[in-house]
């Protein structure tokens, strides 16, 4: 026997330890006997019977295949054999002179196309088959020639049944020399272990290979470039659509404050007296201030919200509740409008006295009373309806002095509105180009690290790879040694894997 070559030998340690035991083994085998196995249903025990009736000495049978010099493999006639039995029967081939046994052919007419399709089976998928043999028998028949009393018939039919063939391939192959059952066993032994180092290798690089080993650092890193990219677009368009829309409302909370306040105004004028009015200015003016504070308030809200959204941490300058620049009303001057009321409110007021009096004049006791009753009720009607139109235009003068102040106020609250917007913009703007490269240097260093375990797993692959094409050119080589010492073996193009 070949020893086995020394590289190989240290790949098959590595890779597929069993595989040492079972060289060793097969080394050590001293093949005896046969060993009779088959399908279900075949007539496996009839035909082991058989075989001891019909032979002169008897056949040694030998207690497992592993130690067999003759395995018989009985199939039935009916049918040929599956790819998973040959499968399974492909090591026994490889290592054990075997006859394959078609059985039942005297209940089977197309066994013939069962034997020539067993024989072209083992010659496609075994072809390293060492002694093989496909018998056709017939167990029965040859159960039944015994009974039979004319040995011309149960020659015929002994023969017929094809037991003979059978104990003649039994002993011509149990009779070989024990070195070369020994070196059969040994060679496939040798080459089921090379076989298994190749394929824990293949298994090896595969998984190495296997895109699963990365998906996660892939995935990490396609998310990490994503926020990279992303960050800086979306805080900016997050900031626009939020100032924008702080911007609209507080115009609006300006225009609507003002109306609230010019309506609530006028309300207060029109049911003010001379004396409440005297003191309506100064509450009015409150009243702005107030409005203002609102504005300002609802402002900063908005900002400290768009700030807190977008974890920009800008600490702006607060103006709520500063006070608006409120003109004083002007002092309204007299026209020729009060100088004629004066003169009508005059005339109206001795005109009503008279008319009030005249009732008086047919009285002659009192008709000395007349004419100073008169002068007192005339002078009151002029009073009053002068206070009254004084009052009048008072209320116009000062309802003129609050839309006056509504619109000024308007227009510094719009403009401060839009001071305080535009003063944010500029530091928010800031603040999310800083916020956004502290975002993408800290994507960067773990995309930096992401990257460095992509390399090491990449070196790592190609170094197992490396080691793995070593190891099967090593085993090539081996294989073709070992082939080259001893008996020629078909040619198989060796496997590289780091290509």
């Amino acid at each position: 026997m070949i020893d086995l070559p020394s590289d190989m030998d240290g790949v098959i340690k590595r890779w597929y330890p069993a595989g040492v035991d079972e060289i060793a083994s097969g080394r050590a085998a001293d093949p005896v006997g046969v060993f009779v196995h088959g399908s279900s249903g075949a007539g496996v025990s009839t035909v082991d019977a058989q075989l001891d009736l019909w032979s002169v000495d008897g056949v040694d049978r030998a207690p497992d295949i592993e130690s067999a010099a003759v395995v018989l493999f009985v199939l039935d006639a009916s049918a040929p054999i599956g790819r998973t039995t040959l499968a399974a029967l492909e090591p026994v081939l490889e290592s054990t002179a075997t006859g394959v046994l078609v059985n039942k052919v005297d209940a089977h007419r197309g066994w013939r196309d069962v034997v020539r399709s067993v024989t072209d089976s083992i010659a496609e998928f075994v072809p390293r088959a060492v002694d093989i043999v496909v018998l056709p028998t017939s167990a029965l028949l040859a159960e039944k020639a015994r009974a039979v009393q004319d040995p011309l018939t149960r020659t015929a039919m002994v023969e017929e049944s094809g037991i003979r063939d059978v104990l003649d391939f039994v002993e011509s192959a149990a009779t070989q020399h024990t070195e070369v059952l020994r070196r059969r066993k040994y060679d496939a032994a040798v080459r089921h272990a090379a076989a298994g180092a190749r394929q824990e290798i293949v298994r090896k690089a595969r998984a190495v290979t296997s895109a699963s080993n990365t998906a996660a650092l892939r995935a990490e890193r396609a998310r990490l470039t994503d926020i990279r990219d992303r960050t800086r677009a979306e805080r900016t368009a997050a900031l626009r659509t939020g100032l924008q829309l702080a911007r609209a409302e507080s115009v609006h909370d300006v225009s609507e404050a003002v109306r609230e306040f010019a309506s609530s105004a006028r309300e207060s004028i029109d049911i003010a007296g001379r004396a409440e009015l005297r003191h309506l200015h100064p509450e009015m003016t409150a009243r702005l201030d107030a409005v203002a504070s609102a504005v300002d308030a609802r402002l900063s809200d908005r900002l400290r919200a768009i700030d807190t959204d977008l974890e920009l941490s800008v600490e702006l300058s607060s103006v709520t509740g500063s006070p608006l620049a409120h003109p004083e009303p002007s002092i309204r001057r007299g026209g020729v409008e009060d100088k004629m009321m004066i003169v009508l409110g005059a005339s109206a007021g001795v005109g009503l006295s008279r008319l009030a009096v005249s009732p008086l004049s047919v009285v002659p006791a009192l008709e000395i009373a007349v004419i100073p009753l008169s002068l007192v009720l005339g002078a009151f009607c002029a009073w009053w309806l002068v206070g009254s139109r004084k009052l009048v235009a008072d209320r116009a003068h000062l309802r003129t002095w609050v839309a006056d102040a509504s619109a000024a106020a308007r227009s510094t609250l719009e403009q401060r509105v839009l001071a305080r917007i535009l003063t944010a913009e500029s530091a928010y703007s800031a603040a999310a180009r800083e916020t956004s490269r502290v975002a993408a240097r800290a994507a960067d260093t773990e995309l930096e690290r992401v990257e460095a375990e992509l390399r090491v797993v990449s070196e790592n692959r190609a170094s197992v790879l490396a080691a793995c094409d070593r190891d099967l050119a090593a085993l090539d080589r081996g294989v073709e040694r070992f082939t080259a010492g001893g008996r020629a073996e078909p040619e198989t193009p060796p496997m590289r894997l780091n290509q």
